[in-house]
């Protein structure tokens, strides 16, 4: 059985969230962990409702809000939906300030929500387990943030703004008794601040294809399955990479499994989710500041919201997802490296799940969770 609801974010303006809500596994309803499931752009949170059938088995409550702009939530308002839509100059000073507030506000509210969703859920804190040595043995309850494709770049900037002043004290105080983790599924090079490669062909960017037919096509085109060569992702081999368009023929892409009623919960492609089409590209400067903060800025971790995080991100991705992947897998590899001077895993933790696409959690749902279970058990 699953549940759904709405968080009040705030009152003036009337902003709210609608998310989707497992309900505390039958196995244990007081002790359990949670993840906070972010959504990607094109598709709805009902994507994650084949998770929820697996709550109890693995003793994880799954919660996946809708984000704004997509049904059952907020619209964005006029004045920020135009501010995507029209080009702007980003040598602005005024207008960079501007995009600082914009994705401040949208990971102000990812906090809002966590912190809405621990005070009327009654979501079990981290509970830290020592031996007779008083070493910790293990740690239970708590929350893991997960961000999907372009949902990293809202969980990113909800890490990064955990000191913003729009945060109470209190609310930072109850958000960093539970999260325990974050974990970034899938996400693109847009969804870390950085362009996309020259030679990179994309649907939603190519100007020869129809506009109304850009983001149907790229609905089809990321769910399909893709093979690499084994040579080429060990070397590296960008073009070749890239070059991977054409889904692979041994298994059907995700979209064509759906039901004429799950596509319809699924796919949202709306003016008002459209604004994600832009919203990378408009923000690409603030996008990295808030990824290299995160990983990066020492005084952040510091921040009583964050003080139960390990000092560990993790990245998942699927061997058969969709290219552009695979670029943003190799950047965090390096920057892990150069971060941990040489020593690998002081920074990210990289799971690569075998056989699945960018759509894991509908296609495997058990197999991702098993992953997600992993990773809340090392974390």
């Amino acid at each position: 059985m699953s549940f759904t609801g709405q968080i009040l974010l705030s009152s003036t303006p009337n902003v709210v969230l609608s998310y989707l809500d497992s309900g505390p596994p039958k196995s244990s309803e007081s002790s359990y962990e949670t993840i906070i499931l972010i959504h990607g752009n094109s598709f709805g949170n009902a994507i994650f409702k084949r998770l929820l059938l697996f709550n109890t088995q693995y003793n994880i409550r799954i919660i996946a809000p809708s984000r704004r702009g997509f049904p059952g939530s907020t619209a964005l308002s006029e004045e920020e939906r135009n501010f995507f839509i029209d080009d702007k100059d980003d040598d602005d000073s005024a207008l960079n300030a501007r995009k600082e507030q914009i994705l401040e506000l949208r990971g102000v509210e990812i906090l809002q929500f966590i912190d809405g969703i621990i005070q009327r859920l009654g979501i079990p804190p981290i509970q830290n387990h020592v031996d007779n040595n008083n070493a910790e043995v293990f740690r239970k309850g708590g929350i893991a943030l997960i961000g999907w494709s372009l949902g990293t770049t809202f969980t990113l900037a909800a890490m990064a703004n955990a000191d913003s002043s729009l945060i109470s004290e209190e609310m930072r105080e109850r958000i960093g008794k539970h999260l325990r983790t974050h974990v970034m599924l899938e996400p693109a090079l847009t969804s870390i601040g950085l362009p996309l490669p020259p030679s990179t062909w994309f649907p939603l960017r190519d100007p020869t294809i129809p506009l109304p037919s850009r983001a149907p096509l790229f609905t089809h085109l990321v769910t399909g399955y893709f093979s690499y060569s084994k040579d080429a992702l060990t070397n590296r081999d960008l073009d070749t990479v890239l070059g991977t368009i054409v889904p692979d023929i041994s298994r059907v892409p995700t979209i064509y499994t759906f039901t004429e009623a799950e596509h319809a919960e699924i796919v949202i492609l709306t003016p008002e989710s459209s604004i994600d089409l832009y919203l990378s590209k408009v923000l690409r400067r603030q996008l990295r500041n808030a990824y290299l903060k995160v990983c990066f800025d020492g005084q952040l971790k510091t921040s009583p919201a964050l003080k139960n995080m390990r000092n560990v991100i993790w990245e998942v991705l699927g061997d058969r997802s969709y290219s552009l992947v695979w670029p943003t897998f190799w950047e965090m590899e390096d920057d892990d490296e150069k971060h941990g001077e040489g020593e690998n895993g002081r920074l990210f933790r990289f799971v690569v799940v075998d056989g699945v696409n960018h759509f894991m959690h509908w296609d495997e749902p058990e197999k991702t969770m098993k992953v997600f279970r992993n990773i809340l058990d090392a974390s």
